[in-house]
């Protein structure tokens, strides 16, 4: 209560833990080539009053492209 929240939001990997990590100035996240390395969010305070959360890779509906084949290429879950 009474510190500001700042999420890191994005499609994977776009650099968001890297970015955390270059606040930082250390390494306080795990970083990877490959997409899907942070699975779950995760918060960290820069300082007193500031909270940052690091968000794993969103991937958001296409328009123009059928349903069919984003299910295929795994912008939609199939369970």
């Amino acid at each position: 209560k009474g510190y500001l929240t700042v999420g890191v939001v994005g499609e994977p990997n776009m650099g968001k833990s890297a970015l955390i990590n270059r606040l930082f100035g250390t390494s306080m996240v795990g970083v990877s080539a490959t997409p899907g390395r942070t699975k779950h969010i995760q918060t960290h305070f820069l300082g007193p009053k500031v909270r940052l959360c690091d968000c794993p890779g969103l991937i958001f509906p296409k328009l123009g492209v059928p349903h069919g084949l984003q299910v295929l290429s795994g912008n939609y879950p199939i369970s």
